[in-house]
């Protein structure tokens, strides 16, 4: 948690960052806070059964208490910044005690009930998030944006997947995927398929994303914070990637700044829009012919191309820190 360098027992903070203890992007964010004078309250989920906390939905009020300290948030909250998704996706491998089945889930239902500070600006608000974090309704919403999309489909029927894309096609998984084995934590890849080899079995079991190939591309992200956007091409030895970037070692891949078009910085923020998302993590794909929308999420990570060039974390700071008028949800 931090203060914004205040050591008064009592303390009202501006800005409530609702967070993770290793999430470096946060971290990031608060320090830019502390240089700034900005009082603010970090809560960690690993830590909420540190603190005492009590909210009060009807005025509403959240008081926080830790160590020494103690915190009340009302009014005065200029700012939420909201680094979760809306519900835990990590699946363990063995079933868990019930203690921590409950804990888990009726923790993760106080902060979604975080919601009742609707007077403060939000990035973002937990119900944006939620359906944000749906691939297939963000593919919906950017063809009504102006984004060229990739015919995809959303699906369990092999036939339906060869009928459409004759030869390979892009298999993704529907929903962010983290499984717990051990001490390992599995993640899902963009994978190429050939769509003669998807059997009917294997799509039965669960739905998938099934999208149409790019060739030649070029992946770019977009880092959208409020009106400011910061884009880079991401390369490994001066060129695109074929396939999932992320597989490779992060020393063999190169952030190149991109200046985008007026026409791709409208589409952007108009997504932002009818999306009511402050914050974006676009991930678009350049091929010789167009510019393809792929997805975006509500929660993106951004440290890993923080810079001079790029400074995210003073933004996001600077626009918690006097966030703009809040529109109508």
């Amino acid at each position: 948690s931090g203060d914004g360098g205040g050591h008064e027992r009592r303390m009202t903070p501006e800005v409530l960052i609702l967070s993770s203890l290793y999430d470096f992007s946060t971290d990031l964010v608060c320090l830019q806070l502390e240089k700034m004078g900005v009082p603010f309250l970090r809560l960690n989920r690993e830590h909420l059964h540190d603190c005492g906390l009590t909210l009060n939905p009807c005025e509403p009020s959240l008081i926080v208490r830790m160590a020494e300290r103690t915190y009340v948030i009302g009014t005065k909250l200029k700012s939420v910044w909201f680094r979760q998704p809306v519900f835990l996706r990590n699946t363990p491998a063995v079933p868990l005690p019930a203690n921590r089945q409950l804990e888990r889930s009726q923790w993760m239902a106080f902060l979604r009930g975080l919601s009742v500070f609707d007077h403060a600006a939000w990035m973002n608000f937990p119900a944006k998030t939620y359906l944000a974090e749906s691939k297939p309704y963000q593919l919906y919403t950017a063809s009504r944006c102006g984004f060229e999309v990739p015919t995809t489909l959303a699906t369990n029927d092999a036939q339906q997947i060869r009928d459409k894309f004759q030869d390979s096609a892009i298999i993704k998984s529907l929903d962010t995927v983290l499984l717990l084995e051990g001490e390992d934590c599995l993640f899902t890849y963009t994978t190429l398929g050939r769509t003669s080899e998807i059997s009917d079995n294997e799509a039965n079991e669960a739905p998938f994303l099934a999208q149409e190939l790019l060739k030649q591309k070029t992946d770019l992200r977009v880092t959208l914070i409020g009106d400011t956007a910061f884009a880079v091409k991401i390369l490994s030895k001066g060129s695109g990637i074929e396939g999932d970037w992320r597989v490779l070692p992060r020393d063999e891949l190169h952030y190149e700044d991109v200046e985008l078009s007026a026409e791709l910085r409208h589409y952007c923020g108009n997504l932002a829009l009818l999306l009511g998302l402050s914050f974006a993590a676009i991930d678009l794909i350049e091929t010789p012919e167009k510019i393809y929308f792929i997805e975006v999420n509500p929660t993106g990570e951004w440290g890993w191309i923080n810079g001079e060039s790029r400074p995210i974390d003073a933004t996001i700071a600077s626009w918690l820190a006097d966030p703009p008028v809040r529109t109508e949800r």
